[in-house]
């Protein structure tokens, strides 16, 4: 592989003068790391030549021609890297799409100082390589190796395995690199997706100028034609016309709209949007958020961001299609950690995207998909739900209310309304949620209330919070570590030993019955859960925990159960919660929202689970939940 200090001197040599930003695109590296290659370059050339610049643009003053010439095959000189397989397979791919003629296998040994079995087994590897792109290798007995494929694949398998190998040192020239800089300033386009139309503009000339031409509009293509990227790739081939004199193919321009097609969504699209986005990838983001309410049954409301979520799966559809990779903030894990849900929507959304298209979504996409269902998520929670109304009782006058709402709003991360109420009838005609009243305050009433000093305990107050009900509002957490669900769903009454070996479906209808023993569901839901069972199996989480969960017309609040089942032979210990809750119209799904937060936070957190799995009593399970908290997993 040819490293950063030769791929430098030879643009140096051929363009004669090249920008910093043009170099950094050419490596793929940021302008920092290209000052310190010139260095480095510089120290290498010490005596011999200089590189120095001039007028914003790098420029190679030769000293001493004969030092510069050693220095230049030392430079330049591929030396040790064919120790390294992986570079071989690269170096065999780049000179199979370089040659005009097939390339003998004795060609490639001598080129690379290795015997004929080792460059057999690396054809061999290539081979394999190049198996989904549809492009194999070609062997006659004393002619050579050739590729043998469509002109598309074979520009897609050079770019993906072999572009350094193959264009590393191209001469692109800074005319063509300024009018690619222009083109992409024009279209918004960052410093990451100017990089990639480089290497795309790069083959395209290459393989053009030796007879490779794309000429038809067929396949991906042809999908191209008429769409945002194409627009931009129309005005960047007529200024590479401009500058060659030689007009491009529809096939060429379309090629170079894929780059573009693939682009991550920019904050300012730059583009015409008349066309939007198309037919099947409206189809397709209206897939995912059905199988994320079938499966899941949560209702997502992407809002306002809808077309750009739309542009963003169109643009990872081209992605993937076409090799095209995406950098990422954040890796899987931690986002599981942060956004279990998100993520586990994500993953709903690629299985989707894989039986629509055939295409699988890598972790980079999996992650930046992931990220928008957390906006989504968001945006729901503050869209759906209205202000905490929280009732001041006090007969210490207006001063001491206001004292206490102070305390209050330092204390509560969601929207809260504070209503005076002056009787128990008064907060319940205001419709509070909550009663706060002061100490010595004789007001009783069946809504919850929390006497409260003007000077108390924030954090303290959030935990009891978090452990109270709330009717017509559900539960009140701050934020997802805010407080344990679970732990106010769940009493000591509603954690049961299941018998050993017992199936998901026997638990969920065991618990069902539980629950109905306890009159907390009706006979209705019990029948409804078997039905819904005999139909579909329960949300598996992680291989140990199942989340079983259903509504029915007679359920008036949400009520849960956790089934621990033991070990039974090969079968390890595993655990159901049982959720039911009202019809949708009658609860708040930020319960179910956060429920399943908690739930895959354990259910895939091995040390978790085991500890799930085999406590033995409800203060076991307040202490594991507590350390969830805690840990802030």
């Amino acid at each position: 592989m040819m490293q950063r200090p030769a791929v430098i001197l030879h643009q140096l040599e051929t363009s004669l003068s090249v920008a910093p930003e043009q170099l950094a695109r050419l490596l793929g590296v940021g302008q920092r790391t290209v000052a310190n290659e010139i260095t480095s370059l510089n120290q290498l050339l010490e005596g011999a030549a200089q590189v120095r610049l001039v007028n914003g643009r790098y420029r190679l003053r030769v000293l001493d021609t004969l030092s510069f010439e050693e220095s230049r095959r030392q430079i330049t000189g591929i030396r040790d890297s064919f120790n390294d397989p992986e570079h071989r397979v690269a170096h065999i791919l780049a000179q199979l799409v370089l040659s005009p003629v097939p390339v003998r296998i004795e060609t490639l040994a001598r080129g690379m100082n290795v015997g004929r079995t080792t460059v057999n087994a690396d054809v061999a590897v290539l081979r394999r390589l190049l198996v989904p792109l549809q492009v194999q290798v070609e062997g006659r007995p004393h002619v050579g190796l050739r590729l043998v494929g469509e002109e598309l694949a074979i520009r897609l398998a050079v770019l993906r395995h072999a572009y350094r190998q193959a264009y590393g040192s191209y001469p692109l020239g800074s005319a063509l690199l300024d009018v690619l800089d222009e083109t992409c300033v024009q279209y918004d386009f960052d410093e990451a997706v100017a990089m990639e139309v480089s290497r795309w503009l790069t083959v395209a000339l290459d393989r053009r100028l030796a007879g490779n031409e794309l000429v038809e509009l067929t396949g991906n293509l042809a999908q191209l034609e008429g769409t945002e990227a194409h627009v931009f790739a129309q005005r960047l081939a007529e200024r590479v016309e401009a500058v060659t004199g030689e007009r491009l193919a529809p096939g060429e321009v379309c090629y170079l709209a894929i780059p573009a097609s693939g682009r991550r969504t920019p904050v300012n699209l730059g583009l015409p949007s008349a066309q939007g986005v198309g037919e099947q990838t409206r189809l397709l983001v209206a897939a995912m958020f059905a199988r994320i309410s079938e499966t899941l049954e949560i209702e997502v409301q992407p809002g306002d961001l809808l077309p750009e979520f739309s542009q963003h799966v169109g643009f990872m559809v081209n992605r993937i299609r076409f090799g095209l990779g995406v950098d990422t903030e954040a890796d899987i894990p931690e986002l599981r950690e942060s956004f279990p849900l998100a993520v586990r929507m994500a993953e709903v959304a690629a299985d989707v995207v894989a039986e629509h298209t055939g295409l699988r979504m890598d972790d980079s996409e999996l992650s930046l998909t992931a990220t928008y269902f957390q906006v989504f998520l968001n945006n729901s929670e503050q869209l759906r739900r209205r202000p905490f109304r929280i009732g001041i009782h006090t007969r210490r006058g207006p001063a001491a209310a206001s004292l206490l709402k102070g305390q209050l709003d330092r204390a509560l991360s969601v929207p809260t309304e504070y209503l005076p109420v002056s009787s128990a009838a008064d907060a319940v005609e205001k419709r509070v949620d909550l009663v706060v009243t002061s100490p010595g305050s004789s007001l009783e009433s069946t809504l919850p209330t929390i006497e409260l000093s003007p000077l108390f305990d924030r954090g303290e107050l959030i935990n009891r919070l978090s452990r109270m009900h709330f009717p017509d509002f559900g539960p009140l957490l701050g934020d997802a570590n805010g407080g344990s669900m679970l732990v106010l769903l769940l009493a000591a009454d509603r954690v049961v030993s299941l018998p050993a070996g017992c199936g998901h479906d026997e638990a969920a209808t065991r618990l069902a019955s539980h629950l109905a023993d306890l009159g907390e569901v009706d006979a209705a839901f019990v029948e409804t859960m078997r039905e819904r069972l005999a139909v579909t199996e329960p949300v598996l989480i992680g291989d140990r925990l199942a989340f079983p969960h259903a509504s029915s017309p007679g359920i008036q609040a949400v009520s849960c159960a956790l089934g621990l089942v033991p070990a039974a032979g090969d079968r390890p210990s595993s655990a159901v919660f049982l959720m039911a809750v009202p019809e949708k119209d009658n609860y708040d799904d930020q319960i179910l929202i956060r429920t399943y937060e908690e739930l895959i936070r354990v259910g895939t957190t091995p040390h978790l689970i085991n500890q799930l799995c085999t406590i033995t009593s409800y203060a076991d399970l307040l202490g594991l939940l507590d350390d969830l908290r805690d840990q802030g997993n």
